[in-house]
């Protein structure tokens, strides 16, 4: 606390007016911040909420408390598991069809089924309480590894960016808008793998809180699309610009636009140009600059099509592509409105063989319009439960991309590995990068993809789940083989030559 009646950033120290909700340099989120949460509204919230669920989890301690709620780690007592609960701001209103509608954005989002996405098991309105209750991983997210202040390796930025882009595009297929991407809702398991957390829960928020009527604002302004701060209608785009901020932010170390309060941030986002992240860092690809600065552009109609789109520019070697028949997707043309359910349909990503998909071409500028007023802002920004940093999902050629001009930080660096044997089965050693032409000569790779996703056995080996990226083999005869709970098991043969890439996409059926 200072002298001038302002406090400081939890995060960066930043002095910053009392009565703000977020620190104008880093974006965090100081309104409830876990640095600082009072502690007896907490205890209070958690003895309210153990009473609800007595008998069959146990809470543990507070994980963490921000705009959305607060987040708890339990015990599921009759499976005997570690789970997050995430409660909802308890003042949310009462009203009997606002608690439908809220249930039924939830249960909409807990449907998601993809390896990116953190599983939701349970939504319940309950005792004045609105909870949901989420799958745990234990460690760090991406918004702490950014605290930092270090330019991430390229490769590490590439593989963030494609699985958080898969993992949105599988979203809007099925008409569901995250509306608050940044980097706190962006996890990695115990093999670094994304996982992105709080779908639904800005939807579910916002109608349990009735900021639809008063036409009000979800989200945070660092990370916001200028068309969700004019107060429209929104669409995957609008995601797909926020990822574009993380993406920018992991380049250049630093948000492309903050300011003295909310109002002059969202103002930037809606009229003034980012800087191009190249200019930040050189060593940035010129194909992932121009990735990141068209998803960011101010007309969403500029941005790319899809995420899978997105994906492909981001990583140009493992191409990916949404499904055409039966979707129905939050893209350009289908409007998600703050009113509008949302439902399931479509069909889960699907990666292609390298070189398949065009590399996406940046549009023509066209001139912006200044239209458009900001009112009535009430921005609330999201928490999620920590994630665990470990190794990323890269293969040998990845690893043997050209470094970068200046010090990096890989994201196996930046922790002590659990379970390094297990690790070590499910992730080939990557060669030494300065010999990457031997490599590729002496070995082929297997791409695996399945719908829905399962685990993948390749000879034996525990690859991880679907989708498995280029996974190193002697040239000759392999098995692959994946399993899922309740769907008959894959079994195939293939042979892998050489220098070449086998992709194999598997449609699991249900057990009989």
């Amino acid at each position: 606390m200072t002298n001038s009646g302002a406090v400081e950033c939890y995060r960066c120290h930043t002095p910053i007016p009392e009565n703000s909700r977020y620190c104008f340099s880093c974006g965090a989120d100081v309104s409830g911040a876990e640095g600082s949460p009072n502690t007896g509204s907490i205890d209070a919230l958690r003895e309210r909420l153990q009473r609800l669920i007595e008998g069959e989890y146990r809470i543990e301690r507070l994980l963490g408390k921000g705009g959305m709620g607060s987040v708890f780690l339990a015990h599921d007592m009759a499976l005997e598991r570690e789970v997050a609960i995430k409660v909802l701001p308890p003042d949310v209103a009462q009203d009997h069809q606002v608690v439908r509608r809220f249930q039924q954005e939830a249960k909409t989002a807990a449907k998601l089924d993809h390896p990116n996405i953190i599983p939701i098991y349970r939504v319940e309105s309950e005792g004045g309480l609105n909870y949901f209750v989420m799958k745990y991983i234990a460690g760090t997210s991406l918004e702490d590894l950014l605290e930092k202040k270090e330019p991430l390796a390229i490769a590490d930025i590439q593989r963030i960016l494609w699985e958080a882009a898969c993992a949105l595009g599988h979203a809007h297929q099925r008409g569901v808008v995250h509306r608050d991407v940044k980097p706190a809702n962006i996890m990695f398991d115990h093999d670094g793998r994304v996982m992105l957390t709080d779908f639904g829960i800005s939807k579910a928020l916002q109608a349990a809180t009735g900021f639809t009527a008063t036409g009000m604002i979800i989200g945070t302004p660092h990370y916001m699309a200028p068309e969700q701060a004019k107060g429209h209608a929104v669409d995957g785009r609008a995601d797909q610009y926020s990822l574009g901020v993380v993406g920018y932010r992991m380049i250049t170390a630093e948000l492309p636009f903050t300011g003295d309060s909310v109002h002059t941030v969202l103002y930037k986002q809606i009229f003034e140009e980012a800087p191009l992240a190249s200019s930040k860092n050189a060593a940035v690809p010129p194909f992932l600059a121009t990735a990141v600065a068209r998803a960011m552009s101010k007309d969403p109609d500029l941005r790319f099509p899809t995420m899978e789109d997105f994906a492909t520019a981001v990583w140009p070697e493992q191409p990916v592509v949404a499904p055409k028949k039966g979707r129905k997707a939050a893209g350009p043309r289908v409007r998600v409105t703050a009113d509008s359910p949302t439902e399931i349909t479509g069909a889960p990503t699907t990666p292609l063989a390298p070189g398949s998909a065009r590399r996406a071409r940046p549009p023509a500028a066209k001139p912006r319009s200044r239209t458009g007023v900001v009112v009535a802002v009430v921005v609330v920004a999201g928490i999620a439960a920590a994630g665990y940093l470990a190794l990323g999902r890269g293969t040998a050629s990845d690893q043997a991309a050209s470094p970068p001009a200046v010090d990096t930080v890989r994201i196996a660096d930046t922790v002590r590995l659990p379970a390094t044997e297990r690790l070590r089965s499910r992730r080939p050693a990557a060669p030494p990068p300065s010999s990457p032409a031997p490599v590729e000569q002496a070995q082929g790779f297997i791409t695996v993809n399945a719908n829905p996703y399962g685990e993948v056995y390749i000879d034996g080996v525990d690859a991880g789940p679907t989708p498995v990226v280029r996974w190193p083999v002697k040239p000759g005869r392999h098995t692959i083989r994946i399993l899922r709970e309740g769907y008959r098991t894959v079994t195939e043969a293939v042979q892998v030559d050489a220098g070449n890439t086998v992709p194999k996409v598997y449609t699991l059926l249900p057990e009989s």
